[in-house]
């Protein structure tokens, strides 16, 4: 088990960009975007490393993929990040906790990536990740209610089985449980579950589109899961800093999957770049 993972590199390429894109969207054909486009800040994965360095996140962190859950990821943004540039990611482990559960000790994990184009620091990611306790799995808890003071920000969106294949390639996160709605049932989940690389960047896309601006935080943490052709929505109230939110993913009650409706998905707080360069 290791602290820091191996360095590597990735190119933001049109092509990656618009696969990436086609992933979130769902649009095919893509738009291609062209060298110097603002790339989102969750266009960003540190699970990208697996394929780019050729390595297991798991193996590499001592972590057993059947238990192991995204829990939520931080974005800091330093300067944009554009089509044609080349970023180099360090990541290491800065904090590693157990906390009780009322099925046993659960182990919390913070891992720190730093984006770095040349000499500058573009983007600081902030991972957390959950390790289940050992034993049967168990259903997966239901969100808290909504909470209604939030308004709705975005029309309902909802993903296919084919953007999940897609995004979950394009990003590195090949867990089975993404992939596999056998192996989603063993693990007592009702399909296959959508994952937070898809999460992220429409609850960022909703935000940036509000503000009129590209974001310098974003801050989410997962609270139950989505499931294929199910709807959610995202809501938001200013949250008494300038130019900042609190925010939820909403489950609207459409679609498949085994989610109730008017439940929450995920939370969190987002605020606009000062300088959007």
């Amino acid at each position: 088990m290791t602290d820091h993972l191996p360095a590597f590199d990735i190119d933001i390429t049109p092509e990656s960009a618009s696969r990436w894109l086609m992933g979130r969207d769902g649009a095919f054909p893509p738009r291609v975007p062209v060298t110097g486009d603002a790339v989102p800040l969750s266009y960003l994965f540190f699970l990208r490393s697996q394929p780019a360095a050729g390595i297991s996140i798991h193996a590499e962190l001592g972590r057993d993929p059947d238990r192991g859950l995204f829990g939520g990821v931080r974005y800091e943004r330093h300067r944009g990040i554009r089509v044609g540039d080349r970023l180099t990611a360090d990541a290491r482990v800065t904090e590693r906790k157990t906390v009780e559960s009322p099925r046993g000790d659960m182990v919390l994990t913070t891992l720190v990536n730093e984006w770095r184009a040349g000499e500058d620091l573009a983007v600081t990611e902030t991972v957390r990740m959950v390790d289940l306790p050992p034993g049967p799995p168990s259903a997966p808890a239901a969100g808290p209610e909504a909470d209604s003071a939030l308004s709705s920000i975005c029309d309902p969106v909802s993903f296919t089985r084919t953007q999940i294949a897609w995004l979950t390639v394009e990003t590195g996160d090949t867990n089975a449980l993404h992939l596999d709605r056998d192996y989603a049932l063993s693990r007592q989940f009702p399909d296959v579950v959508v994952p937070g690389t898809l999460i992220v960047p429409v609850a960022e896309k909703a935000l940036s589109a509000t503000a009129g601006m590209p974001l310098q935080m974003l801050d989410v943490r997962f609270r139950a899961p989505t499931f294929p052709e199910e709807n959610i929505v995202v809501k938001a109230i200013a949250d008494g800093k300038p130019d900042t939110w609190r925010f939820e993913v909403v489950g609207d009650g459409g679609g498949g999957g085994g989610g109730g409706g008017g439940t929450v998905r995920a939370v969190g707080r987002a605020s606009i770049a000062a300088d959007p360069s």
